[in-house]
């Protein structure tokens, strides 16, 4: 409202100056030197929150004078265009309509109350400003509506496509998974390609029963981490775990058969959560591949020999890891 204030302003003033050429005029020098000191106090004052009142009731004052020493009841139209800056709340359009009033008394006053044109103007003036606001005010709340209602659609578009996406990595999983059993993959090769289709940053699979270790490229079979292992499945979080892989996602799963521990999967995230449907599926799927293939795994990819203590318990049993 700043510029249009100002502009405002100019535009009493000047009207007050150009009145006073119409006719010949007694005060004329005088209310053009108060027209321009009205525009320049307006320029020159200080501007908050409260200016806006403050100088309305020069305004008023201002126009009121031009009123009484011209006697053109006319100018107290000019009150007008000033309301745009009161009419967004009950408060200040009470305020303004009653210090408006004087401007308006005055006009009365100078026809001896018998000139009444003016008022319908200011009304009807009044009226228009208040509507045209109100129709601005539903403008911006049905395209703020409309702007939401974008934001919520984008939102669940993304929600969606997350969904989408969780629900092809699973169908991914369950493909390498099913895949695995079907051609008895050795597991140290299938967790070269479940790391892949994770986005994982490694995966350590310990064959308890060969005391051998396969891990993935980017990280290094660690036995240390299997003294914290005491449960088929453990989600290690600001845990010692993650200090010794230096990562602050590190899941495990062990794998059984007939009761028997023969290995601990490792699956090592820096960088995101793993969905913990998908793991639950590579545990299960687990189990079934050790019931399936017994056999005996022999590795020449990245192996290290390793040796356990018993010293935790696993499904209410007692485990001696070789």
């Amino acid at each position: 409202m700043g510029i249009y204030s100002t502009v405002v302003r100019f535009f009493v003033a000047l009207s007050v100056i150009v009145s006073l050429y119409t006719g010949d005029l007694e005060y004329s020098t005088a209310l053009t030197i108060l027209s321009l000191i009205y525009i320049s106090g307006y320029l020159l004052i200080p501007k908050n929150k409260n200016t806006k009142y403050l100088y309305f009731v020069i305004d008023v004052v201002f126009i009121s004078l031009a009123v009484y020493l011209t006697g053109y009841t006319y100018l107290s139209v000019l009150i007008i265009p000033l309301f745009s800056e009161f009419v967004k709340e009950s408060k200040d359009i009470i305020y303004f309509l009653t210090v408006s009033f004087i401007p308006v008394f005055t006009a009365l006053y100078t026809a001896n109350f018998s000139e009444f044109s003016f008022i319908p103007l200011i009304i009807g003036g009044l009226i228009g400003i208040y509507g045209l606001n109100q129709t601005f005010i539903q403008k911006e709340k049905y395209f703020n509506d409309l702007k939401n209602d974008m934001e919520n659609l984008y939102i669940k578009n993304i929600s969606y496509q997350e969904k989408i996406s969780q629900q092809d990595k699973i169908l991914s999983v369950y493909n390498s998974l099913k895949k695995m059993r079907k051609n008895r993959f050795p597991l140290k090769i299938w967790i070269y390609d479940i790391n892949e289709i994770l986005g994982s940053d490694g995966i350590m699979f310990f064959d308890l029963k060969n005391n051998r270790c396969y891990s993935t490229e980017k990280i290094q079979c660690n036995k240390e981490i299997l003294n914290f292992i005491d449960r088929p499945f453990i989600e290690f979080k600001n845990h010692q775990v993650n200090k010794i892989l230096n990562a602050p996602y590190v899941y495990t799963l062990t794998i059984e058969n007939n009761k028997d521990l023969t290995g601990i999967v490792v699956i090592v995230s820096k960088l995101k959560d793993i969905n913990k449907d998908q793991l639950e599926m590579i545990s299960d799927y687990l189990i079934l591949y050790s019931i399936e293939n017994p056999q005996k795994i022999v590795d020449r990819i990245k192996t290290q020999d390793f040796s356990v203590k018993p010293s935790h318990r696993i499904q209410s049993e007692e485990k001696n890891l070789p």
